[in-house]
C-alpha cells in the first residue's frame, strides 16, 4: 500500500518534467498535453480533500426559540384580561405545546393559534388572580411540525395589577367631627360595576339613604350617599363599603370611614328664671347655651311674648357668642306675663340644630302705690332716709348709705339670719361662714361705674360691654373666681334695694342664681355700687375671691 501511494504520488511529478519538455515541441503536441496535466492535477486535488471516512449530515432544521421568543417576558401591573403572547421560528404542532404548557397560579385559560401556527395568545377564561405573580411556562419537548423538539423550557412570568381601591369621605367635616347632615361620598380608582355599588355602601347603625353618581376626575365615577334624615347628635357611625366588582369583575378592597357626629347645642339657663314672679319691667332676658351659636339663626328661632303677642327690642350676643341678650324696645308693662323661647331651628356656629326647644315665662313687678319717701332700717346699724336724686355718684355721695345699708342687708341672710319685709335682720348668726367685705377698689372701677351705666341707659343686662368678668379683668381683678347679681327698680334707693334683697332671699326655695351667689363660701368680699337716675335706681354687687 506504502509502495502504492508513493507511485501515485510521484505521477505529478514525473509528468511535470516530462511535460516541459514536450512543451517545447509543436503547438498540438503543447496543448494535448497542457490538457492531460490539468486534468492530472485537478485529480490528484479532489483525491487529497477527501476524508479517510465519508459521512452523509443532512441540513440542520430551524428549530424553535426559546425565552426570547416570548413578546411579553416579564410584566409588572399587568391587567387582569391581558392576554400573553408567546411567538415561535416555526410551526409547532398544537397539541404538543398546549401539553407542555403549564400557568401558576393554576387557572383556566384558553389558547387562540395564528392561522400559520407560529404565534399562540393565552388568554384567562375570566381574569387572572389581582395581585399576584403569575408564570407561563412551554416545558422543552413540545415539537414543531418538522419534528424537532424545543430545546429548552421557555418562560414568561408577569405580576397582575392589585385590586380597585376606594376613598371614602364625608361632605360636612366640623374639626374633628361631622355635621348631621352630613352625606359621604366614595370615589373609585377604577371604573366599577354600578349594580354592586348600590348594596355594598351602607351605614352602621342602619341609616336610610340615598345614593347618587357622578363624574370625579379622570372621568371615573364618584357616588354619594346622602342619608334621608339628620343624623344624631353626638354619635358614632361608620360607613362600610364592601362588595363592589371592578369592571373585570374583581372584587374591591373593602373600606369603612368612622365619624363621630357634632354635639348639639343645649340651653342651659333662661333670665330670669320662669314662674319667677315681681321682675323689673326694666329688665333684659338673656339666653346661655352650651355651645357658640350662628346668629342669624339663633335670633330668628328666639321669641318673646306679652299676652301672646310679640314684641320687638334688641338682640346681641356676648361671652363668645353663648349668650343672647334681648333688651326690648319699651319697658314691660306692669304686673304682665311674659313668654319667651328659643325653638330648635337654632343652630351652634357649626350647623347644628339646638338639641330641645326651650321656654320661660315670668311675670313683672305690680304696679306700685305712691306713698311718702320712709326711713328705713339697717339690719346692722340704724339708717335714715335718703332723698330721691336725679341722678349722682354714691362713693362719698348721697348714696354711699345705701351701699353699706345693702352690705349689712346681704350678710345678714348669708350668716343664717333671715331680712324681714321691713328691713330688719332676724334671728342673725348661726352659719358657719364669714361675712363679705366690702371691697372700696372694686365698688369705685367696676360695680358703681357699672350702676351708672344701666341706670343713665335705662338697662339691667349682665352683658353690656361684656360679661362681669371682663369689667374685672379691665380693673386689674384678674381671678376667675367671681358671681354678679343685679337689682334694678325704681323710687325710693333704699326701698329698692331692700325689694331686691327680698327678692334674692326668696330664692332659696328653689335654690336660685341670686341666692347661689350671695351665699357662696367661696367668696370673701364684693364690691357694691349703687345709682339713681330718672327715678331709676340700679344696684350691682361684684362677688370676688382672688
Amino acid at each position: 500500500m506504502r509502495k502504492l501511494l508513493i507511485a501515485i504520488l510521484a505521477v505529478p511529478v514525473l509528468v511535470a518534467l516530462y511535460g516541459a519538455t514536450a512543451l517545447r515541441r509543436s503547438g498540438i503536441v503543447r496543448a494535448t498535453a497542457a490538457i492531460g496535466l490539468g486534468a492530472a492535477i485537478g485529480l490528484g486535488v479532489m483525491s487529497f480533500a477527501r476524508p479517510t471516512l465519508t459521512t452523509a449530515t443532512p441540513p440542520t432544521d430551524i428549530v424553535p426559540l426559546t425565552a426570547a421568543a416570548f413578546r411579553t417576558s416579564v410584566g409588572t401591573g399587568v391587567e387582569l384580561d391581558a392576554a400573553a403572547t408567546i411567538g415561535f421560528s416555526t410551526p409547532m404542532e398544537r397539541a404538543s405545546v398546549e401539553a407542555a404548557l403549564a400557568v401558576d397560579p393554576p387557572t383556566a385559560v384558553e389558547l387562540l393559534w395564528s392561522a400559520d401556527d407560529t404565534i399562540v395568545t393565552v388568554v384567562p377564561v375570566g381574569h387572572w388572580a389581582a395581585d399576584t405573580y403569575h408564570t407561563i411556562t412551554v416545558q422543552a419537548g413540545s415539537l414543531a411540525t418538522t419534528g424537532r423538539p424545543l430545546t429548552t423550557t421557555v418562560r414568561s412570568a408577569f405580576l397582575t395589577r392589585g385590586p380597585a381601591s376606594a376613598v371614602a369621605a364625608a361632605t360636612e367635616v366640623l374639626g374633628k367631627r361631622v355635621g348631621l347632615g352630613t352625606a359621604f361620598t366614595v370615589s373609585f380608582d377604577r371604573e366599577v360595576d354600578p349594580t354592586t355599588v348600590h348594596k355594598a355602601i351602607r351605614l352602621e347603625p342602619a341609616v336610610a339613604g340615598r345614593l347618587t353618581v357622578e363624574a370625579a376626575g379622570e372621568g371615573l365615577p364618584r357616588f354619594t350617599f346622602t342619608p334621608l334624615a339628620a343624623l344624631k347628635a353626638n354619635t358614632n357611625y361608620r360607613l362600610v363599603v364592601d362588595g363592589v366588582r371592578d369592571e373585570d369583575g374583581v372584587p374591591v378592597e373593602a373600606v369603612s370611614l368612622a365619624v363621630r357626629t357634632a354635639v348639639a347645642p343645649e340651653v342651659v339657663r333662661l333670665r330670669p328664671k320662669g314662674r319667677q314672679q315681681d321682675v323689673p319691667r326694666v329688665t333684659n332676658i338673656s339666653v346661655r347655651f352650651t355651645r357658640p351659636m350662628d346668629r342669624a339663626s339663633t335670633k330668628k328661632a328666639f321669641k318673646v311674648l306679652v299676652n301672646g303677642k310679640p314684641i320687638k327690642g334688641k338682640v346681641s350676643f356676648a361671652d363668645n357668642d353663648t349668650v343672647l341678650v334681648f333688651d326690648p324696645v319699651k319697658n314691660f308693662a306692669y304686673d304682665t306675663r311674659v313668654v319667651a323661647s328659643v325653638g330648635r331651628s337654632a343652630q351652634s356656629a357649626d350647623g347644628v340644630p339646638l338639641r330641645r326647644a326651650a321656654q320661660i315665662a315670668f311675670r313683672t313687678e305690680l304696679k306700685p302705690v305712691p306713698r311718702a319717701a320712709q326711713s328705713g332700717g339697717s339690719a346692722s346699724s340704724g339708717g335714715s332716709s335718703t332723698p330721691i336724686s336725679s341722678g349722682g355718684s354714691t362713693g362719698g355721695g348721697s348714696w354711699a348709705s345705701v351701699e353699706r345699708y345693702y352690705l349689712g342687708l346681704m350678710n345678714c341672710t348669708r350668716t343664717g339670719g333671715w331680712v324681714t319685709s321691713g328691713g330688719n335682720c332676724s334671728s342673725p348668726g348661726g352659719r358657719n361662714v364669714a361675712a363679705l367685705r366690702l371691697d372700696s377698689g372694686i365698688s369705685s372701677k367696676v360695680s358703681r361705674p357699672y350702676a351708672k351705666k344701666l341706670a343713665v341707659g335705662n338697662d339691667c343686662s349682665h352683658f353690656i360691654g361684656g360679661n362681669p368678668g371682663d369689667r374685672l379683668r379691665r380693673a386689674g381683678y384678674t381671678s376667675y373666681r367671681w358671681a354678679e347679681n343685679l337689682g334694678c327698680r325704681s323710687g325710693n334707693p333704699r326701698s329698692a334695694v331692700l325689694g331686691s334683697h327680698l327678692f334674692f332671699q326668696s330664692e332659696k326655695s328653689y335654690n336660685g342664681g341670686h341666692y347661689v351667689n350671695m351665699m357662696n363660701s367661696k367668696y370673701d368680699r364684693a364690691g357694691i355700687g349703687v345709682w339713681v337716675s330718672g327715678g331709676r335706681v340700679r344696684l350691682v354687687v361684684d362677688f370676688y375671691h382672688p
